[in-house]
């Protein structure tokens, strides 16, 4: 297999649950917001769950798809979800096979989630104009499918990848290694994972809008990015921010406390000091979820206004 993939799988294709301390926002945060979940059974015979989400009065002309990054699935996005069904959206989103509530004993690749995209869209059949937004993985998988499926004709990429290999760069800096993981991706999902993103991007009539930070310390802006705007494609706007980190789309007030509170925390437990479900519990008590996910209104603004 190889050391390189082997440490591939070790830390990225693997099982994400929620860790229950962490008090992500929920519906009983957002009076009104409906949430109306469902389930079906992937190519791989994994349980899939997906949820919608809408407030009422939402507009019957478009379809959000929301595909979260790499992490327990969907619900640490509710805040993010809740702001496209404030300006009027109705919300699509599921969690991946090894993700959150869905089932599987690890993720099975990264471009399984755009697979089990498509196969849910088959399966719900909306005849509305879809929109894909996603963040890291979820952004890469926004591209992938809008590379992949002709009717979608917008996306917006948060902190996206172009390629697992370009992902890949900003951690092992050598080409020739990052193309191994890409390689052995292709095997996983081969009617996915060897689409060229790049080209796509080049030449695409579509409309995308991707949003990085330049100090992104997950995907690089470098690999990613950049790379995009080298690209001169009219059709692909990117818009550039600094010092946001990986999220791009909080406040750098709300980003500030989710260090620091995260931070402290994770400390805590690989000190002894959390133990149990009530002592993590406690440590949020005077720590609201939604203070660390604040969304910045400039960053939202420019994707409302991309969505309308």
């Amino acid at each position: 297999m190889g050391i390189i993939v082997r440490q591939y799988r070790e830390n990225f294709i693997k099982r994400y649950d929620l860790d229950e301390g962490i008090p992500f926002p929920g519906l009983f945060d957002f009076p009104g917001l409906v949430c109306e979940p469902g389930s079906f059974r992937n190519s791989d015979g994994i349980d899939i769950r997906y949820f919608m989400y809408y407030y009422e009065g939402f507009r019957t002309d478009k379809l959000i798809l929301f595909c979260h990054g790499l992490g327990p699935g969907h619900t640490p996005y509710t805040a993010d979800i809740e702001q496209l069904c404030r300006a009027g959206m109705r919300v699509l989103t599921f969690d991946y096979a090894g993700c959150g509530a869905s089932g599987g004993e690890r993720m099975t690749s990264v471009n399984a989630p755009a697979r089990d995209a498509v196969e849910l869209l088959k399966l719900l059949d909306p005849k509305e104009e879809i929109i894909l937004v996603g963040h890291s993985l979820g952004g890469y998988t926004a591209l992938t499918l809008s590379n992949y499926l002709p009717r979608i004709k917008r996306a917006v990429i948060i902190s996206g990848f172009v390629s697992i290999s370009d992902e890949m760069m900003g951690f092992v800096k050598l080409r020739f290694l990052a193309n191994r993981v890409k390689s052995y991706e292709k095997k996983l999902v081969p009617g996915f994972g060897t689409l060229n993103n790049r080209a796509y991007l080049s030449s695409t009539q579509d409309k995308l809008l991707w949003i990085h930070s330049t100090d992104d310390p997950v995907v690089s802006y470098k690999y990613n990015a950049s790379q995009v705007i080298k690209l001169g494609n009219q059709n692909v706007r990117v818009i550039s921010v600094e010092n946001k980190g990986h999220m791009p789309q909080y406040t750098c007030e709300a980003l500030a406390k989710m260090h620091a509170w995260l931070g402290e925390y994770y400390r805590e437990i690989n000190e002894k000091k959390l133990n149990t479900a009530d002592e993590k519990n406690a440590y949020f008590k005077d720590k609201p979820a939604l203070q660390m996910q604040e969304p910045d209104p400039a960053i939202f603004g420019e994707i409302i206004r991309f969505l309308e």
